[in-house]
């Protein structure tokens, strides 16, 4: 159903990935954020006074936050839509991604402060009283935050958006945060006793905590997370479908905003193409993937020797690793004239497990295993890469 609202609010558009889509659907989803939170915040307002409640008044200032925080969203979209310039050539849309952050900091400075607030509580207990009419507004608040959750969250991965993603754990969290609320004035029907104080501790923890899950979710892109899998599967199958390209490695994926993804790779060609030739097909793939996912990328040719006086030796190093599940692949084979007696083997090694290790070492492993194992007759001029994708690589 909210698909459906989101493809009906950028009708006739239905591609998901065209900056205009993004758009409409930011702007759409920010201001609904934006209308609904000051509603839910006005009338907490008034049924926390109205009943004494320092939880509803909790709840009631993080739904004030809540608006904020859709204000905000609403101007990183806005923000990250400005073209690149000279001191910004990659774009501003990282800006949607520190947008998110800022929301996930403002909720967190939220709970700290609630928490101080319902201690003082605790220690100064007031009585909270039961109302019908409170009592109904706060259910109605709880249906409206699940709108919100799932607003965010299907229009967050429609248009991979980490602001909005972000906000909608927030909206969950709220709506537990609610329950949580609720609890004390049902309890004053049945018991004198003031939980109220105790009830607001545990919201305020939920909201740090919340706030805690979206920094986790926003900072990523921000640092430079992995990129996305589907993403690499997709332009690996489309490359590997070419009958020239012999193999696809070395994909490196930058990400400057949900729009502006820049990607480079390695493919090996055969090596009797003329450079025109080569530069034709790729050229051609350049354009066609560009096109098609909305990337800007860059497809760099190794040569591809098939048949030559070196093909044995290439074999029996990948022999000698067969049985090492950490070696991934082995690519960029070449052996060029030494000037000291032996002849220099190239070779690119990809491996899996690279954390806390050090390429040079894991070079020096390497070449005394390929002197000792394949032939000691070659200097071994070994590059280490470690494997981010997990994919393509065989």
């Amino acid at each position: 159903m909210i698909e459906k609202l989101i493809y009906f609010i950028n009708r006739p558009n239905t591609n998901t990935r065209d900056p205009l889509f993004r758009k409409k659907t930011g702007y759409f989803v920010s201001i609904t954020g934006i209308i609904f939170n000051i509603l839910l915040s006005v009338s907490k307002v008034i049924i926390g006074l109205f009943v004494h409640s320092i939880a509803i008044m909790a709840d009631a200032v993080n739904n004030i936050f809540d608006t904020i925080s859709s204000v905000v969203t609403l101007l990183g979209f806005k923000l990250s839509e400005k073209p690149a310039d000279r001191e910004h050539p990659y774009g501003h849309g990282r800006i949607e991604y520190i947008s998110g952050l800022l929301i996930s900091i403002i909720v967190i400075i939220i709970g700290l402060q609630f928490i101080k607030s319902s201690v003082l509580r605790i220690l100064n207990p007031d009585v909270v009283k039961f109302d019908k009419l409170s009592f109904i507004i706060m259910i109605l608040s709880i249906l409206v935050k699940v709108f919100i959750t799932i607003l965010n969250k299907k229009a967050g991965e429609m248009i991979d958006s980490k602001a909005m993603k972000a906000t909608s754990i927030d909206s969950l969290g709220d709506v537990f945060t609610t329950i949580v609320v609720i609890v004390p004035m049902i309890s004053s029907l049945f018991t004198d006793v003031q939980i109220d104080g105790y009830f607001g501790v545990l919201v305020s923890l939920m909201i740090i905590k919340n706030g805690i899950e979206m920094i986790k979710e926003t900072i990523g892109p921000i640092l430079g997370e992995e990129p996305d899998k589907d993403l690499i599967e997709k332009i690996y199958k489309d490359l590997e479908a070419e009958p020239l390209i012999k193999n696809v490695h070395d994909f490196h994926a930058h990400n400057y905003g949900p729009d502006n993804v820049y990607i480079s790779l390695d493919v090996e060609m055969p090596a009797h193409l003329t450079i025109e030739e080569a530069h034709n097909v790729i050229d051609s793939w350049e354009r066609t993937l560009e096109e098609k996912y909305n990337i800007n990328i860059i497809i760099h040719v190794d040569p591809y020797m098939e048949e030559d006086e070196h093909t044995e030796l290439y074999k029996k190093l990948g022999e000698s690793v067969r049985d090492d599940k950490n070696v991934v692949a082995l690519h960029d084979f070449r052996v060029l004239n030494g000037n000291c007696g032996k002849d220099i083997v190239l070779l690119d090694i990809v491996l899996n497990d690279m954390h806390g290790k050090d390429k040079e070492a894991l070079a020096a492993a390497m070449k005394e295993r390929f002197e000792r194992d394949v032939s000691s007759e070659y200097d071994y001029r070994l590059r280490i890469i470690p494997n981010f994708t997990n994919i393509g690589d065989e």
